[in-house]
């Protein structure tokens, strides 16, 4: 189903269409993970940091080099903020090149419509990571400057996170494709990084 983004009618963009249509899938990932109610351990926001490593090493390498999208996503990508966090935990660049690869995050960059949803479950997780950032603030094994992919543009967030929704209104694609790969990608990382 195609859609026109006209904002002067009362059809929703297609951010709040993906929102409405993800929520359960979003809820399903949040719970797994859990991040906010165990207890904010170092070791077990390792763990966690080191399943992310091994979705964004192979996704963002599909998105830089198969996707349409690998210009505007440059900006936004997180595995430079996964590696500086999981070293400034004690992790060597050796030992993270050691991590297991989540080698389906590959298939997620299939098809532009797709694609775009899972971009946008990336991108929306810039917004909880905010909360989890500030849960986080007093922890006393915190790193210096706290742990970078769970706020990486820091005070810009709403303004990042405005830019993108702009983005992605300009974006001609079937809405039910995005609707399907942003469930593909919330399902994924369920299994993959909530282990």
């Amino acid at each position: 189903m195609y859609r026109s983004l006209d904002f002067r009618t009362s059809l929703p963009d297609l951010a709040t269409h993906l929102r409405a249509e993800t929520s359960g899938a979003h809820h399903s990932l949040e719970t797994s993970l859990d991040l906010l109610r165990r207890p904010a351990d170092r070791q077990g926001f390792l763990e966690v940091l080191e399943r992310f490593h091994g979705f964004h090493a192979v996704w963002e390498g599909a998105i830089r080099t198969r996707s349409t999208y690998a210009a505007f996503h440059a900006s936004r990508a997180r595995l430079p903020h996964l590696r500086r966090d999981l070293a400034a935990l004690g992790r060597t660049t050796a030992e993270m090149r050691m991590l297991p690869h989540c080698l389906e995050a590959d298939a997620l960059v299939d098809g532009a419509a797709r694609t775009l949803g899972s971009i946008y479950v990336l991108e929306g997780s810039t917004l909880g990571g905010q909360v989890i950032a500030r849960e986080l603030a007093d922890s006393g094994w915190l790193p210096r400057g706290g742990l970078t992919y769970f706020n990486p543009h820091g005070r810009r967030t709403g303004e990042m996170w405005r830019g993108f929704r702009t983005w992605l209104g300009d974006q001609e694609v079937d809405w039910d494709e995005t609707v399907e790969g942003a469930r593909r990608t919330f399902a994924l990382l369920e299994s993959w990084a909530a282990r």
